[in-house]
């Protein structure tokens, strides 16, 4: 099957992509990608492509042209490199090209992507929502999420027996973590007012080893179940709908906003092994930055 009107060894390059079984959309996305620098290149020399001909500075310039000219995306740039890597790793091979102008070329950094959590208007909205509602499970859910970070599978794992509420400390039991990992943590009196509340309509509070988590139907095992109480409850706040993970995240942001530089005590809280994991809090936000330098102008 060849493409009409595209350079001969593109076309071959997108047979071979089709024989390895490649996705529609993955073909259609690495053609548009390798006419994009085609296009380029025919434009700037003004002759024909010819893949043996190109030379890293050209892809070099390419990329220049994409970021000062046409202002693409860093993520968009990246996608087209990919696409023109793979085509000149394809064509070394098959003779089309004596040398991979793309070799020693990399993409384009991105920032690091911030994890998504609630902002402290957002939380306030969220926990007035909950509250007005009165269900004492809900409330509960939603302040455990909020004030331990703990994953939804560990949320929906908790026995009766694995909260600890005395007068003036707490503690939730985490049996296996990610990982098999075991671990406490402590509740404040927030969370500790909440799952009291919650656990004194309890169908089986004096059993430990019930499900801590119970509806109409019995114990609630799906995380299913929990995305349709937070998306309940995002619609009464009048935010967009999120997930546990939000409410995780926003434990963390909120812990190292009270604890700045605790990250190993966050990785303690959130059960994680490296520190790596949870420098993603320290970056700051772009709003916080723009904050930061009205304050030195």
């Amino acid at each position: 099957m060849n493409d009409v009107g595209l350079h001969p060894a593109v076309a071959s390059w997108l047979d071979h992509l089709r024989r390895q079984g490649k996705s529609t959309y993955t073909i259609a996305a690495y053609q548009r990608s390798l006419a994009h620098f085609i296009r380029w290149s025919e434009q700037s020399y003004g002759e024909a492509f010819d893949p043996a001909r190109v030379i890293p500075r050209d892809v070099r310039d390419w990329l220049a042209y994409q970021q000062t000219v046409e202002k693409a995306r860093p993520a968009t740039i990246n996608q087209r490199l990919t696409a023109l890597k793979r085509f000149f790793a394809w064509a070394v091979r098959e003779g089309h090209a004596r040398s991979d102008p793309t070799a020693d070329i990399s993409g384009l950094r991105l920032p690091q992507r911030q994890p998504k959590a609630l902002t402290e208007k957002e939380v306030r909205r969220l926990l007035r929502a909950v509250h007005a509602e009165g269900n004492a499970r809900d409330i509960a859910m939603v302040e455990v999420l909020l004030g331990t970070g703990i994953r939804v599978g560990e949320l929906l794992a908790l026995r009766v027996g694995d909260v600890v509420i005395r007068e003036r400390s707490g503690v939730l039991t985490v049996r296996r973590g990610k990982h098999g990992q075991y671990r406490q943590v402590p509740l404040t009196s927030a969370v500790r007012k909440a799952l009291a509340a919650y656990l004194e309509t309890h169908p089986e509070r004096e059993d430990p080893d019930a499900p801590l988590w119970w509806g109409q139907r019995g114990p609630l095992r799906d995380r299913s179940a929990v995305l349709r109480i937070l998306r309940k409850y995002a619609l009464r706040a009048s935010l967009e709908d999120f997930g546990p993970h939000t409410l995780r995240h926003t434990f963390a942001t909120r812990y190292l906003a009270a604890n700045p530089g605790d990250l190993r005590g966050l990785a303690a809280l959130l059960g994680h092994a490296s520190l790596n994991t949870v420098m993603v809090y320290t970056e700051p936000r772009l709003e916080d930055l723009a904050a930061r330098m009205e304050r030195v102008g």
